[in-house]
């Protein structure tokens, strides 16, 4: 064998070597999922925890906390977001239940009604029973139109008051609804949903997303790829804007999350996690601790063990 063709097979092997041990260590570091919902499963918890009126819950599936805490275990998953599922709307009980039967294994986000006046005392007592932020979900359609009424004010009042961050899900139809709340709460941290679900190739859309990067407190979960993206699983057509959402935000402000166990269909829970661990090539090794849990980690601040 000539000595360059020889070089470059063991150059190569090198580099393959060294891929496979940056992705063993990357899997041998505990990581926090910043976005996981839970639900009742046994007869016995939904008597306890009866679903809304109306919910429509995927039958069959196994969305137990219970599950769950395998399910992380088996893939060194140390610590979990979880956000409160619509099925049971503004009660946040299952969840609560949750975070003290597990302690130290959960974060919990709450609901609560943004069209009752009330809703801030409700956020104060979630927050005193174990909830660390609160989720509001504004539609694209008239129907949202209360994320720019008077009722925001003192919601978003009592959150920086009780130093919990708002997490939003909605659209990117909804993001220039929330620089004036921004601006009136400089000191909350807020955290987008699913980058907003704008869709890949959608440039005017992403713009709105990397136009609150100009406010140090807001945060993305780089989240929803499955959904989004036109291209099968590790999805790439969606790095470009995940890059652009890095490059904006920098990686100390964005985190992944793997949404489980929404659409298991199209996903495992293992691919999920291995998105974020293998995948997206512009992430360099620092930026990738970010987004495994760093990023989690300031926003919902517990440990890693």
């Amino acid at each position: 064998m000539c000595p360059n063709r020889r070089s470059f097979l063991f150059g190569a092997a090198g580099l393959a070597v060294g891929g496979v041990c940056r992705a063993a260590k990357l899997h041998s570091t505990p990581n926090i999922d910043s976005h996981v919902h839970v639900w009742a499963g046994d007869p016995g918890s939904v008597a306890r925890f009866p679903f809304a009126e109306g919910a429509k819950v995927p039958p069959g599936l196994d969305a137990s906390a219970e599950t769950l805490l395998r399910r992380m275990d088996a893939n060194n998953v140390a610590r979990t977001v979880l956000i409160q599922v619509i099925h049971y709307k503004w009660d946040n009980r299952y969840l609560v239940d949750c975070l003290h039967r597990f302690p130290g294994k959960f974060a919990g986000v709450c609901r609560v009604n943004p069209e009752d006046p009330n809703a801030p005392d409700a956020l104060s007592t979630w927050t005193e029973q174990g909830c660390h932020g609160v989720r509001l979900s504004p539609a694209a359609d008239a129907a949202g139109d209360w994320i720019r009424g008077p009722l925001m004010t003192p919601l978003w009042q009592r959150c920086e008051q009780l130093r919990v961050p708002m997490t939003l899900l909605l659209p990117a139809s909804r993001l220039p609804d929330v620089p004036p709340l921004l601006e009136r709460h400089p000191d909350l941290t807020v955290v987008i949903d699913h980058m907003a679900d704008c869709p890949v190739g959608d440039d005017k859309a992403l713009a709105k997303l990397l136009a609150l990067a100009r406010y140090p407190r807001v945060f993305v979960k780089i989240t929803h790829m499955w959904s989004l993206s036109q291209q099968a699983y590790p999805y790439p057509d969606t790095d470009a804007m995940v890059a652009s959402v890095r490059d904006a935000f920098g990686s100390h402000r964005i985190m992944g999350g793997t949404d489980w166990p929404i659409k298991p269909e199209l996903v495992s829970y293992e691919q999920r996690l291995a998105l974020y661990r293998e995948h997206l090539p512009f992430l360099n090794p620092e930026e990738r601790k970010d987004v495994l849990y760093r990023t989690a980690q300031r926003v919902w601040p517990f440990g890693v063990s």
